[in-house]
């Protein structure tokens, strides 16, 4: 590294001092330095005070260029690297930014996380579940995840999946005790980020929103458990914040099949017609339902004529009758295919 430095300072003398700042955390990585040394050093090399909030924290700790610490602060309006499961680093420049300020910040976020790994005695855990979900695990593989989860060989297992913000509370036990926390894991999925908890027994109580998988009484079906908590989650709204997969009956067979096909079907292509077309989510559940169009109008806020207008309109829109029980079923089971293909846990699900 020394010698590339060395050689790249006469040609370009920007990219010499980027290979300097990565050397500088390299040696502080090496060398162990606790993460104090780590945002002191961080202020000493940019010239400039240096903060890290770490997740669920409301202010963060900050350090002077001198290594002296500043009162508690956050990261509002200066240059910022959010990293891990909400902590961030952000460095307080006034003026205009360095030309090494944005690699000062990855370098620091990077060597603040190998570090946290080092002392994370959760990691093991994650790593089980990831194990225990994937699908080329091998079964000597998910063997020992179970073991090092400590879950029971007997007792049912499921699969949660949630938002990756959410953190699960733990289960009650008899009268003030409670049950250790489930073993978790913050996954990427083609979803989204979300977080995969597994639970031996009951489920807990859950905030927010969450899909809770089919029961699996052998490590092999866990990933089966996860599949169908992925969907049950996908099938999550704000009226119906948590999702039982076996809840769903045959639809989730439906759901598991519409998640292969190449491209959605038919009928939720007509729906997304439907909601350019003056229709809701909202009012094509209730007209799924079998309410009335005086109904349907005092939600849409028009008359009732209007609505009628509207509903019959609504026919070669969809390519089926909405109003004959046939048509409100396929209309509801269209509805519920289109938030399938449409949820997505990046952008906030």
């Amino acid at each position: 590294m020394r010698e590339l430095a060395g050689r790249l300072s006469a040609l370009d003398p920007t990219a010499s001092e980027t290979l300097k700042v990565i050397t500088y955390f390299d040696a502080l990585v090496d060398g162990r330095v606790g993460a104090e040394g780590m945002l002191r050093g961080a202020a000493a090399l940019s010239g400039a005070p240096v903060g890290h909030l770490v997740a669920g924290a409301a202010c963060g700790r900050r350090f002077a260029p001198d290594g002296a610490g500043l009162p508690d602060g956050a990261p509002d309006g200066w240059a910022a690297l959010s990293f891990g499961e909400g902590s961030t680093v952000w460095l307080e420049r006034e003026g205009d930014a360095h030309a090494n300020d944005a690699m000062v910040l990855e370098r620091l976020a990077i060597s603040l996380s190998i570090r946290s790994q080092r002392l994370d005695t959760a990691a093991p855990a994650r790593r089980a579940v990831e194990v225990l979900i994937a699908g080329d695990a091998t079964d000597d593989e998910r063997d020992e995840a179970m073991q090092r989860l400590a879950l029971p060989a007997h007792t049912p297992i499921r699969a949660v999946a949630t938002p990756d913000t959410a953190r699960l509370a733990h289960a009650a036990v008899g009268a003030t005790r409670l049950a250790p926390a489930p073993a978790g894991a913050v996954v990427a999925t083609r979803f989204g980020v979300v977080r995969a908890v597994l639970w031996a027994d009951r489920v807990g109580d859950i905030p927010g929103r969450a899909g809770i998988g089919i029961p699996a009484v052998a490590p092999g079906q866990i990933r089966d458990s996860w599949r169908a908590a992925l969907i049950a989650l996908r099938l999550t709204d704000a009226e119906t914040p948590v999702v039982r997969a076996e809840d769903l009956g045959p639809l989730l067979a439906l759901a598991e099949h519409e998640d292969q096909r190449p491209e959605p079907h038919p009928d939720v292509d007509a729906v997304a017609r439907a909601l350019r077309a003056h229709w809701t989510t909202s009012l094509l559940h209730r007209l799924a339902a079998g309410e009335s169009n005086r109904a349907l109008a005092a939600e849409a806020g028009i008359h009732h004529s209007t609505m009628g207008t509207r509903v019959r309109e609504l026919e070669p829109i969809l390519g089926f009758d909405p109003t004959l029980p046939v048509g409100r079923t396929r209309l509801d089971v269209a509805l519920m295919l289109y938030r399938l293909a449409h949820t997505r846990f990046d952008t906030g699900g």
